[in-house]
């Protein structure tokens, strides 16, 4: 438990460093389910996830449980026959599992894992190939990313609660959650310039009205994802409510805050969003600004809100950063 408090991990969004990993093990053993978590003493906290949504499991629940107890490996061919976990919640949709401890100055702090839902057997092969992708993730967790307000954030709160500062839709902080790291960051020891961008999907009403509430999920989910490939670790990202997103960036000017807004804006716009039978093209605007000196939360994101409206005055999918 002290590694694990050590890593900084349990109860932090989402990151793109993890989801890379976890989405080249669902392509490279066509699982339709993988997971990197890491284990605290109540909860485990699913860090990355491909195939289905969610934020935590209580460990007594998680066949991670078992995983992270073990020296090398745990598989579960078919869960509704296995003693270990037959009488589990998840035993009908897990019913095959895979795992792989993952260590942290030589604890078992969390794994990553495979699944099915039907059962199947695992080579020998698969499971070296899967413990490669696990030593690729132990190199992650020695990469300190996060800034230190969002670690103190969400070590500040009891394990059963932390979900409640994040999105369970997009695994990003929750709207008040990103305020209060703004607010944070604002005015903490050290605190250096920052830019505020707001980021709008377009449309997004429109999508839900007209294909559903499962499209308009999967597009707010495909836009979080690519929002976190096009900003630094260290960025402070969060869902506002409906389509509208929070970055805010940390001690850059005004040019990297326009360059990461267009990388941002660029990601999201790059390709459209299956779902079903569907294409969805997707576009957004962004507005932002730098911050200055006494101002408060409310009055940067007011101002990046401004500017998002001049991003769509000019045309929707526009970018206006405001100095």
């Amino acid at each position: 438990m002290a590694a694990v408090k050590e890593v900084g991990l349990l109860g932090t969004p989402a990151e793109e460093r993890f989801d890379r990993i976890t989405r080249l093990a669902q392509r490279m053993f066509d699982m339709p389910f993988a997971c990197l978590d890491i284990v605290g003493e109540k909860l485990a906290w699913l860090k990355s996830t491909q195939g289905f949504d969610g934020v935590e499991a209580l460990r007594k629940d998680s066949y991670c449980h078992h995983t992270v107890l073990e020296s090398e490996y745990c598989v579960v061919t078919d869960a509704r026959l296995d003693p270990r976990v037959f009488d589990n919640a998840f035993a009908d949709t897990w019913v095959f599992y895979a795992g792989v401890p993952l260590r942290y100055h030589g604890e078992n702090i969390g794994v990553l894992c495979v699944g099915d839902t039907n059962p199947r057997d695992f080579t020998m092969d698969q499971l070296i190939r899967l413990c490669d992708l696990a030593a690729m993730a132990e190199r992650e967790l020695d990469a300190a990313t996060l800034s230190k307000s969002q670690i103190d954030l969400a070590q500040s709160c009891d394990e059963l609660d932390m979900k409640a500062r994040i999105d369970a839709l997009t695994h990003l902080w929750n709207r008040d959650a990103i305020l209060e790291l703004l607010e944070t960051e604002r005015t903490g020891a050290g605190a250096k310039p920052l830019a505020v961008l707001m980021i709008e999907v377009e449309q997004y009403g429109h999508i839900n009205d007209s294909l559903g509430r499962q499209a308009g999920d999967e597009v707010l989910r495909t836009v979080a994802q690519r929002l976190r490939a096009s900003s630094r670790p260290s960025d402070v990202l969060g869902r506002l409510a409906g389509g509208r997103f929070l970055a805010v960036l940390l001690d850059v000017g005004l040019d990297t805050a326009l360059q990461t807004g267009e990388q941002i804006r660029n990601s999201i716009q790059k390709e459209a969003i299956a779902f079903e039978d569907h294409q969805i093209a997707v576009t957004c605007g962004i507005g932002g600004c730098l911050s200055r000196i006494d101002e408060a939360a409310p009055v940067l994101v007011r101002r990046a809100e401004d500017a998002l409206l001049r991003a769509r005055m000019a045309g929707g999918t526009g970018l206006s950063i405001e100095p």
